[in-house]
């Protein structure tokens, strides 16, 4: 089963039962509503950057050497639940959004048996029907060009999936991470104390051999890793978000 707070009823797109299915274009953003973190690959990094904090966590698994392993992440929210970049209307408030919510209604997961990912489909969205949007199928069932659009960007997610592995992979390897915490202080006196963030340590990151360093650079990790540092300059923007959606709903 496919846990998620995105997707209700994940099932794998079929051209049998689906060839008459269309896609409307996703405009209402409610649908992340209860989203806090969402998984950002590397490539992501300089664009989400403007915007969104970018952090790293740990994933809750291991490695093949035993080692807890890392994604990075962008924050979009103080508490679990809680997305501050939707408004009340369901329009995306930030200048990025980012692969990992574009993607939906779509994703690709492994199935029991199946070499390859199979395309799923949250059949509960209402933009998935049989009478507006885009057609899915052509005669024959044929990728559509929508269907099609959604494939190559599908495939292109997963290859960026497996490259941001690569990379945190390097990180743990390096041991650049340290453990922080954020703390913040609302306007009523609330303390908010959002934990389990990891985040690279600059003096680890300055202390590295000058060879580590001229391969980080080549390699472009170098550059997404101070893009990660600045972006950290956006937390207290999280702040101001929940400041202001408190007031609003007082």
């Amino acid at each position: 089963m496919i846990k998620s707070a995105l997707y209700r009823e994940p099932r794998p797109l079929d051209p049998a039962t689906d060839r008459h299915k269309k896609v409307k274009p996703l405009a209402d953003w409610s649908i992340a509503r209860e989203m806090h973190a969402v998984f950002l690959a590397a490539t992501e990094f300089p664009d989400a950057s403007l915007a969104l904090p970018i952090i790293f966590v740990h994933t809750g698994e291991r490695g093949p050497e035993g080692q807890l392993l890392i994604a990075p992440v962008a924050l979009m929210g103080l508490s679990v639940n809680e997305n501050l970049f939707v408004d009340d209307e369901g329009r995306w408030d930030a200048r990025y959004l980012p692969a990992f919510i574009r993607r939906y209604p779509f994703l690709t997961a492994g199935v029991q048996g199946g070499d390859s990912p199979v395309v799923f489909v949250d059949a509960a969205w209402s933009g998935f029907n049989d009478t507006e949007g885009e057609p899915l199928f052509e005669d024959g069932d044929r990728p559509a060009p929508a269907l099609q659009r959604t494939l190559d960007f599908l495939r292109q997610f997963d290859a960026e999936q497996q490259r941001t592995r690569a990379f945190c992979a390097r990180l743990i390897g390096l041991d650049l991470l340290k453990q922080v915490a954020a703390d913040a202080t609302l306007p009523g006196g609330e303390s908010l104390k959002v934990e389990g963030i990891l985040s690279v340590d600059e003096d680890k990151l300055q202390a590295l051999p000058d060879a580590t360093v001229l391969e980080l650079h080549r390699s472009g990790m170098l550059m997404l890793l101070q893009v990660h540092l600045v972006s950290l300059r956006h937390l207290p923007e999280l702040v101001e978000r929940k400041a202001a959606r408190m007031t609003r709903t007082a």
